[in-house]
C-alpha cells in the first residue's frame, strides 16, 4: 500500500552513476513510488554539466537517494534540486569528508548519514517538521526495527518493523529462521549483515569503527528478542 502525502503518493528517485543504489531502489519501491535515475552530465569539478534530461526528472520527486560517486556531480544535484524543487529532500547515501558534509546540508535540503541504516527520527531531527515525507520514509525505512521470536530456543519467526534501505536487514535474519537461538546468535547477527552491507572498509587514521561494524551493531541494537512460551 504507497503511502499518502500532500493528496498524492510519496514519490521517490534514486540518483546514480550507475555503480550504486540497485539494491536500495529494488527493496524501497515495495512501499513507495520509486525510479532509478543513471544521472547524465559532462565536465568535472565546478564545470559540470547535468543532462537537460536529468535536470527535468529533478522536479518529479520528493525524496531523492543519491549514490553518486563523484563529490562534484552530487554538489551539483542538491544545488539543483533545492532550486528546482524547494519541496524535496535530498539523502546523500554516499560521500566523504566532513568539509562536504558541511557543505551540502547548507543548502538546507539535504542530510550526509554515517548510514542509511542508521537514519532515524533523533537522527533527522527538525528535518522532519519541513519535510514530512521523511516522516513517511521512516516508517519503512532507516534504522532497523526488528522482533524476533524465539520458542525452545530456536528462532520460529522475523517481523521487520523496518527495514535498511539497501534490504541488508531481511536479507541477513531470512537465514536464522529455524536456527537455535543462544548467547552468540545475535552476535553472528551482526557478522553476517557486514556480508550484505556495501558501506566502505575502516579508514585507517580517520574512523576508530568501521561502517560495515557499525551496520553490524546497528541492526543488533534495532533486535527484540520475544520469547514465545
Amino acid at each position: 500500500m504507497l503511502i499518502q502525502i500532500y493528496g498524492e503518493s510519496v514519490r521517490v528517485a534514486i540518483l546514480t552513476d550507475g555503480n550504486y543504489g540497485d539494491r536500495a531502489y529494488k527493496t524501497i519501491k515495495s512501499k513507495f513510488l520509486c525510479d532509478f535515475i543513471i544521472v547524465k552530465y559532462y565536465g568535472d569539478f565546478d564545470e559540470i554539466t547535468i543532462s537537460k534530461d536529468t535536470t527535468e526528472k529533478l522536479r518529479n520527486y520528493d525524496l531523492f537517494i543519491t549514490y553518486t560517486l563523484n563529490p562534484d556531480l552530487t554538489y551539483e544535484l542538491v544545488k539543483a534540486i533545492k532550486e528546482l524543487n524547494n519541496k524535496a529532500f535530498v539523502l546523500v547515501g554516499a560521500w566523504k569528508g566532513e568539509g562536504f558534509k558541511k557543505q551540502i546540508e547548507s543548502f538546507g535540503n539535504a542530510f550526509c548519514p554515517c548510514l542509511m541504516c542508521d537514519i532515524d527520527e533523533n537522527v533527522l531531527g527538525d528535518y522532519l517538521n519541513s519535510y514530512p515525507q521523511l516522516r513517511e520514509f521512516l516508517k519503512y525505512f532507516g534504522k532497523p526495527k526488528v522482533k524476533l521470536y524465539v520458542k525452545d530456543n530456536k528462532i520460529i519467526n522475523v517481523d521487520i518493523l523496518r527495514e535498511s534501505p539497501c534490504g541488508s536487514t531481511s536479507e541477513t535474519l531470512k537465514e536464522f529462521i529455524g536456527r537455535e537461538f543462544d548467547d552468540k546468535t545475535l552476535i553472528d547477527i551482526g557478522l553476517r549483515v557486514q556480508h550484505f552491507c556495501r558501506a566502505g572498509k575502516i579508514r585507517i587514521f580517520v574512523e576508530k569503527e568501521g561502517k560495515k561494524t557499525k551496520a553490524g551493531r546497528i541492526l543488533v541494537s534495532g533486535i527484540e528478542v520475544v520469547q514465545i512460551p
